[in-house]
């Protein structure tokens, strides 16, 4: 389920979203999911995150019929740290390759979903 919620202050704002990750590496597939993005970073919640300054490439499946392919470096990790919801296992990676193209269909990605989950909050009141 994907639940979105914009963090204000910041120049690109970041949503809480779920969407699933596929992180390519030298040594294989890693699999995960994005619990905050926007169209400049992500944060990456994943069982074996990536060390700070790694770059790998990654898939990131915004709808059921549409994934973007980004490169990205590793800003922030969580390798060896608890794995709680306040700090929870995972790495913030800032896309150092995305298309124009794709960085688009990226925002328009998190918007359709945040008119969604407002559409849905004004239903139920």
């Amino acid at each position: 389920m994907n639940t979105l919620r914009i963090k204000r202050g910041h120049h690109n704002p970041k949503v809480d979203a779920s969407y699933p990750v596929l992180v390519l590496t030298a040594d294989g597939a890693l699999k995960g999911e994005t619990k905050h993005i926007s169209t400049q970073q992500a944060f990456v919640r994943c069982s074996d995150p990536l060390r700070l300054y790694d770059v790998a490439s990654m898939s990131i499946q915004v709808s059921k019929n549409e994934s973007l392919v980004a490169e990205a470096e590793v800003i922030w990790s969580n390798r060896y740290g608890p794995d709680d919801e306040i700090t929870p296992r995972g790495m913030v990676v800032r896309f150092t390759r995305l298309s124009g193209r794709d960085r688009q269909r990226l925002h328009n990605a998190i918007l359709r979903q945040y008119q969604t989950k407002m559409r849905r909050k004004l239903h139920n009141k």
